[in-house]
């Protein structure tokens, strides 16, 4: 037997369950990629180690203008993560206060909350890509 003829003979052709499996993780590939694309503008001018003060910032805007509509004569809700970030944008001069700090946090959680849809249908694309039984059903997804 020659050496091509060895070599044909242990290559195995995938099966279909195979052909499907790398199908699925191409079309999963497709749509991260989507997502990716369509979600970046909106967080893009951001950069990560920011983004990981969010969580943070949000219940500190929430609390601290809750205070301000209801607090009355309490005392005010810690805000050191917002106090920081005001130190940071206003300098030795600035003029921007927590109260408005905190409205222009809650503007961007809303808006990135809502944002949150992409994150959402992301992950029901990704859950029909793996249920998928058939080639067909796999190119009828699309973002």
């Amino acid at each position: 037997m020659s050496a091509q003829a060895q070599e044909q003979w242990w290559v195995t052709k995938p099966t279909q369950e195979d052909q499907l499996n790398a199908a699925r993780a191409v079309k999963i590939d497709e749509i991260n990629a989507a997502y990716v694309e369509v979600v970046t503008p909106l967080i893009r001018d951001y950069p990560q180690i920011e983004r990981d003060t969010w969580w943070a910032q949000e219940p500190e805007a929430t609390a601290y203008l809750e205070w301000e509509e209801f607090g009355g004569d309490s005392d005010p809700p810690p805000t050191p993560v917002l106090d920081n970030i005001l130190l940071g944008r206003n300098g030795e001069d600035g003029t921007e206060t927590l109260h408005d700090l905190s409205l222009a946090v809650l503007d961007n959680a809303q808006r990135f909350t809502e944002a949150q849809r992409l994150t959402g249908k992301r992950q029901r694309l990704v859950k029909l890509a793996r249920a998928a039984k058939t080639q067909e059903a796999l190119d009828a997804i699309s973002w």
